[in-house]
């Protein structure tokens, strides 16, 4: 069975245009609506949502939803600027607080208000630590919130938090009332958004209905359904037959097929993270040498097709808070791998596992495949194991330092906020995804967020990633870039925070 991908897009404030590009263009197949109403959408994903909580998870096959249900007091807008949503303004108190004005009279699905109240309990509710929530990342710094009035908020941080405007546009508010009930994300579903949930067909469909009491403009197309198609040929022949009407992450080779390609560069990085508390992976010179030992441009060129590029060792793009344009991405030298394998004392290699999900990421596994080739090729003997997408989101938690911790992981990294602080939470010595300590890098890491200055900002980050090349974290691997199929009728561009607003699409017909 042919598996589709599933990941993730992003957006930064003032890059535009300088590295995200769109494309659209004709390809084979019908644009139909049979067995379904002519104004209703039809998206396909490849892996049904564990939760619709959108505090919990963020993949995409939930975002999809998610996105049209809840919403956050910021958003970005089609150029990566961030605009105000459900706050009308916000500002900056002092060096610890800031301060938010609500949108008046907005009300959750549920008939309940929006207020203070409701930001209080969404921020307080996402940031306690009891709380098993996979958005860690984008709360990092956050203390709490405090009611100043009913349409006024303060969000609280532990220091100087230059990038919390961002963190607001990744933090979805969720209702008291609603959100309290164990139900919660599976039954009861509720936000302030332009649809509404409507049902849940396990394994088959999730499907939403236009909100006509929304606050904001109406949506055009009155409802949508989500449809869970695993195999990306029955996804592709639905799409042909006008039975679905977008289709995230064809393949390469499927793009000329579709009625209506869309493809944008995306600011996700592929990797490889090490496990370096283990003992073969401690040493600088081992993972030097595995970066050393992959050919990123053969990689690009086969697997993807040219529908990706080597990224500059660091996960970052020219446009980007902290990008540090002197690195360039590790050569493809597979003897001088060798020999720095040799020096660490390895001459002969080891044994390693590689870890890489199910359907999750556009050629995901062929990638961890190509790559365990490529190692052994050198002496470093990767053993590919592949998990369910839940499965492999679970396991992929487990500390460095504790027993079943991966020792390779796969993955793409998301920088939706096009700054290098997003990758805080992969690369320090506590984060909650990393199994990677370097005191020097924590250093930089804490320098470049106690400040509000961005050239020094800057400067941090950019050095912080110099020291990421002597000491790496990651095989780094790829800058992609996503494929979409669309119908015929849908008029639709792909945004590069990798948010889906159906709000923002139109139907021809």
């Amino acid at each position: 069975m042919d598996h589709r991908p599933r990941t993730r897009l992003l957006s930064l404030v003032t890059i535009g245009t300088l590295f995200l590009g769109t494309s659209a263009c004709g390809g084979g197949g019908g644009s139909g609506s049979a067995g379904r109403q002519s104004g209703d959408l039809v998206v396909a994903v490849a892996t049904e949502p564990s939760t619709l909580d959108p505090q919990l998870v963020n993949d995409r096959s939930s975002r999809i939803v998610t996105d049209n249900l809840f919403e956050t007091l910021l958003v970005r807008d089609e150029t990566s600027q961030i605009q105000p949503k459900l706050a009308d303004k916000y500002e900056r108190v002092d060096d610890t607080t800031w301060r938010f004005t609500l949108h008046p009279g907005v009300t959750f699905h549920d008939g309940s208000p929006f207020d203070a109240d409701a930001v209080v309990f969404s921020i307080e509710r996402i940031i306690d630590p009891d709380f098993d929530t996979q958005r860690t990342s984008y709360t990092e710094g956050i203390e709490g919130a405090r009611k100043v009035d009913p349409r006024t908020v303060d969000i609280l941080t532990d220091g100087k938090n230059p990038v919390l405007p961002a963190e607001m546009t990744s933090i979805p508010m969720v209702s008291p009332a609603s959100a309290g009930q164990q139900s919660f994300g599976h039954e009861v579903i509720v936000g302030t958004g332009p649809y509404k949930f409507g049902t849940w067909q396990r394994g088959r469909e999730i499907s939403l209905v236009r909100n006509d009491a929304y606050w904001g403009e109406k949506a055009s197309i009155a409802a949508f359904t989500v449809r869970v198609v695993p195999d990306a040929q029955t996804a592709l022949s639905a799409l042909q037959a006008g039975e679905v009407d977008l289709v995230f992450d064809l393949f390469p080779e499927q793009a000329k097929l579709a009625p209506q390609v869309k493809e944008i560069r995306a600011s996700d990085f592929s990797y490889v993270a090490f496990n370096t508390h283990r003992k073969e992976l401690s040493d600088p010179r081992v993972r030097q040498a595995m970066n050393l030992a992959v050919d990123k441009e053969s990689l690009a060129e086969t697997i993807y097709q040219g529908h990706a590029t080597p990224n500059q060792a660091q996960h970052l793009a020219k446009g980007m808070l902290g990008f540090n344009a002197s690195l360039s991405p590790f050569p493809y030298d597979p003897e001088q791998a060798k020999r720095l394998l040799a020096e660490a004392g390895y001459p002969n290699g080891f044994d390693i596992e590689l870890h890489v999900p199910i359907g999750r990421y556009s050629k995901g596994e062929e990638t961890a495949d190509f790559v365990a080739a490529a190692l052994g090729a050198v002496g470093v003997r990767a053993k590919v194991v592949k998990h369910d997408w839940n499965d492999y989101r679970e396991l992929g938690r487990v500390k460095g330092t504790e027993s079943g911790a991966f020792d390779l992981k796969y993955g793409w990294n998301s920088n939706e906020w096009f700054d290098a602080a997003r990758i805080k939470s992969h690369i320090t010595c506590k984060g909650a995804s990393s199994k990677f300590c370097d005191p020097k890098v924590d250093e930089l890491v804490k320098a470049g967020a106690d400040t509000l200055d961005q050239a020094e900002r800057q400067r941090d980050y950019a050095d912080m990633w110099a020291r990421l090349h002597e000491n790496p974290y990651s095989i780094y691997l790829l800058q992609q870039n996503y494929i979409f199929g669309a119908s015929q009728r849908l008029e639709w561009n792909p945004r590069p925070d990798d948010s889906y607003f159906v709000s923002t699409m139109r139907l021809t017909s």
